[in-house]
């Protein structure tokens, strides 16, 4: 059933203009939009930069303003109405950044630790040749521990709005520490982060296989194994490694289980598998220095048009990350083979 809300006022500051040149002018004449300063959402390039403003409007509640590209791609809505689950996934994670940063004064030195998000997109939005799509996102925090200095830990459910109707819904469980607990809940040494992930392993899956348009954005190789496969990570890929961390970035992971799930759904002649919703916990940091397995496997008993994958990732002999992908069979005009 969907839900008629107000929307919020998605505002370009005027003091901010929008590029010469931008892919708005090549889609129907809309400007790029003005954006948050990426310090706040843990980016380094503005133009990865989703969230566009926020508002208080209750105690622990937020309005939160975003706008997602219509055409990129590593995320591709054609299958999804309004937008790819996992495009909505970052716009809220780097919405919950902000949230904390800029209402709840977490430093900007802070280390983000996420353990928990789920997401489930529902409705289609009206075709449309603008190449931004406004959205909103009503976010309610809820402390999961006592706030101190050094550390916020916080629930945030969300409510995704699309011309004043929800969307989608999803959750989220994070915590940002200071440098000294960051240091202490990474366990054991970290890789130096000024080197990088090493060079991609094994030989990678066609991208058709798993959803994707170009080869640095394929991030499973074959693995051994029927139903498993090797995580490999481009370091040119800007959109999953645009800053320098120490560790594999949890939307790195997102996007390998849902691949994963793409290739392990296999769907009925005609119709590809899409993403329509996923759960995903991380138990442990997953390291750059070895090997990661990455399997699947389709729950029985699903509907004719649906799957429900089980993913986990594997590091060293441990579970380091879980997850479900949920799928719906679409018909497929692509014309692409399976």
């Amino acid at each position: 059933m969907s839900v008629q809300l107000p929307t919020a006022h998605h505002a370009r500051p005027s003091s901010t203009p929008p590029a010469q040149g931008s892919a708005g002018d090549a889609h129907g004449g809309l400007p790029d939009p003005c954006s948050v300063a990426p310090a706040l959402v843990h980016r380094a390039a503005a133009e990865s930069v989703l969230v566009t403003g926020g508002v208080s409007d209750g105690p622990n509640s937020y309005l939160i303003t975003a706008m997602l590209p219509r055409d990129q791609h590593l995320y591709d809505s054609a299958d999804f109405g309004w937008a790819d689950p996992m495009l909505a996934a970052e716009a809220f994670r780097q919405a919950g950044y902000y949230i904390q940063h800029r209402f709840h004064g977490v430093p900007e030195t802070h280390k983000f630790v996420l353990s928990e998000l789920t997401l489930r997109l529902a409705g289609t939005a009206a075709p449309s040749r603008r190449s931004w799509l406004p959205i909103d996102l009503r976010i309610v925090c809820t402390p999961t521990a006592k706030a101190t200095s050094r550390r916020l830990c916080l629930r945030l459910d969300v409510e995704f709005i699309v011309d004043g109707v929800v969307r989608g819904h999803g959750s989220l469980l994070s915590q940002a520490v200071d440098a000294r607990i960051y240091h202490a809940i990474r366990a054991r040494a970290a890789t130096d982060a000024s080197s990088g992930p090493p060079p991609p392993v094994g030989h990678p899956l066609a991208p058709e296989a798993v959803g994707r348009r170009r080869g640095q954005d394929v991030l499973l190789a074959a693995g051994a194994d029927p139903g498993s496969w090797l995580l490999r990570l481009d370091p040119g890929n800007a959109e999953l490694l645009d800053h320098s961390v120490d560790h594999v970035p949890g939307m790195a992971l997102l996007e390998a289980f849902r691949q994963a799930a793409l290739v392990a759904s296999a769907p009925v002649a005609g119709h590809r598998p899409a993403l329509t919703g996923l759960s995903a916990q991380f138990a442990k940091f997953c390291e750059f220095d070895t090997p990661i397995r990455i399997t699947a496997a389709v729950a029985p008993g699903c509907p004719v048009d649906r799957r429900s994958v089980r993913i986990a990732a594997e590091q060293d002999g441990d579970e380091v990350a879980t997850g479900t992908m949920e799928l719906r069979l679409v018909p497929d005009a692509t014309g692409r083979e399976h």
